[in-house]
């Protein structure tokens, strides 16, 4: 609901434009907007960062900046075998909140080493140069924009070293 609510927030300034909407999972798929100007996207700020954990937010248009930790799908540690699918999916949904607090903690400095790549595949089969890199933060953002894959742990502290 927040991706929604900020994405319905930049649609609706009168004066200026927000500098940045950090979106943690932002669910689109089980609540459909209304219309296309509820939908979070890249034109609701001057910065959109999307942090991607689940299939909550797999539909979800693309932001400035996409960031999705172990595919964007299921997140490990919430990826046991007898737990069924919906368990997996509110456990991922609910990893971008700490995923986020671990951020912040480390303030930007070596949190969450990411690589721009064009698919997870690609990422996993080191099929991509990892020549543009960059680190999910929730500080200033000076980065450079696209889609960016990451490895994390199971249990804190998530951050890992790159590694495609």
């Amino acid at each position: 609901m927040g991706g929604r609510i900020s994405g319905m927030v930049g649609q609706r300034l009168k004066t200026g434009t927000l500098g940045r909407i950090t979106a943690l999972d932002p669910s689109f798929p089980f609540l459909h907007p209304v219309d296309n100007a509820e939908q979070l996207d890249s034109s609701d700020a001057d910065l959109v960062v999307i942090l991607r954990t689940s299939v909550v937010s797999y539909f979800n248009p693309k932001g400035h900046v996409d960031f999705s930790p172990n595919g964007g799908i299921v997140q490990p540690g919430c990826d046991i075998w007898f737990y069924p699918s919906p368990v997996q999916q509110g456990c991922s949904h609910f990893r971008a909140v700490t995923l986020a607090l671990e951020a912040t903690q480390k303030g930007g400095q070596g949190a969450f080493p990411s690589c721009g790549c064009r698919d997870w595949e690609s990422f996993v089969n080191a099929s991509c140069s990892c020549s543009d890199t960059s680190n999910f933060y929730l500080t200033s953002y000076t980065g450079p924009s696209g889609h960016f894959f990451l490895h994390t742990n199971s249990d804190p502290p998530y951050t890992l070293p790159l590694r495609p």
